[in-house]
């Protein structure tokens, strides 16, 4: 009995320790793997994106070159080139995924609409960050430096693209199966105006965020609004030109109209720069300060 009781016990550590170095695995490898970028969604005509053919061309040679492993935020698993010049983007479809037992388990009344309200939020989440994605390209190329957006499975790419995850290890991935965004890389805005100051190129400093602002307010005169409009995160800089990096998150919706801009958007971007200017870059903060009321007081287009 004793014997069979410590075999039990044997087994059940066992399976323990395999779990265990199954997730740590996973965490090693950032949560990256081939499954988590790949979905079961169906094609929409509204994600089409048109791409120019000189674009097309372009993608087609960025992505003759190998990629790795650099990073990921909330959507997205991100890869840069071989010659660091450039990044690809896959989306997480994981964060917004049912869990498969979830799935096919039958529930309680209460917990089966719970259940659907979830997959309604979750597919709405999905429409619009893929909207704003092509947004990006569309509308905002040159203040992006997106490429190309794949959304929809298609079959003409015939593409292969060769990438290496956290650990090197090294995976095949078939991009017409894939949706992605392909995307200049670009120098991240805190280490671009650490730099400057550094440098003590205070001038140059302040035409950062004068573009940085200038883009918010140009998107915003288009109808669009942004969920997480945060300048040193989400914005870089490329040929020392302000871009934004975070392309998920613009939002046509008629109640964010520019008003809603100047008297709750532009609060919340303050709000997140200013503590960072005063803490790392403080001779430019009440410069950013009155930029901002600047735009705050004056009408779109002017």
């Amino acid at each position: 009995m004793k014997r069979r009781t410590r075999m039990i016990w044997l087994i059940f550590l066992g399976l323990m320790v395999a779990a265990g170095t199954e997730r740590s695995f996973y965490y090693l490898k950032d949560g990256f793997s081939p499954k988590s970028i790949t979905s079961k969604l169906p094609s929409h005509p509204h994600w089409n994106t048109v791409i120019s053919e000189e674009d097309k061309m372009l993608a087609l040679e960025i992505l003759s070159q190998d990629f790795h492993y650099l990073g990921s935020g909330s959507q997205s698993f991100v890869f840069t080139s071989s010659d660091e010049r450039f990044v690809i983007k896959f989306f997480k479809h994981k964060r917004w995924q049912l869990n498969p037992i979830y799935e096919y388990l039958p529930l309680p009344a209460k917990l089966e609409a719970k259940k659907k309200r979830w997959k309604e939020k979750k597919s709405g989440t999905v429409n619009n960050t893929f909207l704003s994605c092509k947004a990006s390209y569309e509308l905002f190329k040159r203040d992006t430096g997106v490429i190309f957006v794949h959304l929809n499975h298609t079959d003409d790419l015939g593409i292969t693209l060769q990438v290496k995850d956290r650990l090197g290890l090294t995976y095949m991935l078939n991009l017409d199966s894939l949706q992605f965004v392909l995307q200049k890389r670009a120098i991240p805005t805190d280490v671009y105006l650490l730099s400057l100051r550094e440098k003590g190129k205070t001038t140059q400093a302040k035409k950062a965020l004068r573009e940085m602002l200038a883009f918010t307010k140009r998107r915003a005169e288009l109808g669009y609004s942004d969920k997480d409009p945060h300048l040193i995160r989400n914005f870089g800089f490329l040929d020392n030109q302000a871009i934004e990096i975070d392309v998920g998150g613009f939002h046509k919706d008629p109640k964010k109209d520019f008003h809603y801009y100047q008297t709750f958007e532009l609060s919340r971007i303050q709000n997140k720069l200013l503590p960072w200017l005063e803490e790392n870059y403080p001779e430019i903060a009440p410069y950013a300060k009155e930029e901002i009321v600047n735009i705050g007081s004056h009408s779109p287009g002017e």
